[in-house]
Formats: C-alpha cells, structure tokens, sequence
C-alpha cells in the first residue's frame, strides 16, 4: 500500500495535463489554427495578385530525423503591382523552395505582408491543411474526455475502497 498514494497522484496528475493540454489545444485550433488557415487562403484567392518573388531565406522548422518532409520557413522578396518592395515570411512553411529561388507567390494587397506560394492555396494543399486543423480539434476533445474519464473513474474507485464493505 505504500505505492498507492504515489500511484494515485501520477494518474490525477496525469489526467489534469491530459484535461489542460486537450483545453489548450481546442483553444489554439478555435482561435488560430482554424482561423489563420482558412482567412488566409481565402483571401488570397479572393483578391490575391500573383507576382514572381526571390526566396531569400528558408529555416527549417525541426531538426531533419523530426522532419523528413524538409518544411522550412521561408521568406521571400517581391514588388507589389504599385512598385513597392516587400520583404516577408510566407504564411505557410514549405519543402519545396530554397534561398535564391525564384518562385510565384500571391500576395494581399491590403495586407502586402501576408504572402503565400501559389502551389500553398491550390485546393489539396487547403483541404490537407484543413483537415489537419479538423484533426487537431478532434485530438483535443479526445484529450480532454479521456483525461476526464480517467480522472472522473480514479476518484469513483479511491472513494469505494474507502467506505467500508464496499469492495
């Protein structure tokens, strides 16, 4: 019986981070994943203005054994259709290009720091990055009702083996 006490605050504990990881998940799905992924697309192909660009520099997002794909971020120079020269980090991470390549990008007048590659808006690459959202969503609920159960059942059989002639 010693181990119990020790045992028992490893699964509630487990099951709090469980619940608060799963929240912040759902809240970081909701209020930018979701958001960024679908405003930006949708913008850029409502009144995006396509213009060739010079990647100027590209930074891998993880070290090569966690990312076998190559994504980088990338940021890319152009000028607008008024003349005016803009550096930025393109919206979303890329294994295709690298510095000094000369690529298309599609760029949003009003905001002319926001700036994808072509290829980053077409119908697959959304329908992938949306479901990735979806699934990210999906994983957080999953997180929280399983921490929730798990802890929610834990405190169910703590408190039936405490009263007696129960078990």
């Amino acid at each position: 019986m010693e181990n119990a006490p020790d045992h028992g605050r490893t699964v509630r504990n487990g099951s709090l981070a469980m619940i608060g990881l799963g929240v912040l998940l759902f809240v970081l799905s909701l209020v930018y994943l979701i958001p960024h992924d679908m405003g930006v697309t949708s913008d850029l192909r409502s009144r995006g203005v396509h213009v060739p660009a010079v990647v100027t520099e590209c930074v891998e997002v993880s070290g090569p054994q966690d990312n076998p794909a190559g994504n980088s971020e990338c940021r890319v120079r152009f000028t607008t259709s008024e003349g005016a020269s803009v550096e930025t980090r393109l919206a979303y991470v890329t294994g295709t290009v690298k510095a000094r390549d000369t690529v298309t990008v599609v760029y949003d007048p009003r905001h002319t720091d926001t700036a994808a590659l072509a290829s980053s808006i077409g119908f697959w690459d959304s329908l992938v990055r949306n479901a990735l959202d979806v699934v990210a969503l999906v994983a957080s609920v999953v997180m929280v009702l399983v921490g929730l159960a798990v802890h929610l059942a834990y405190r169910w059989l703590t408190r039936a083996r405490s009263r007696p002639g129960v078990m």
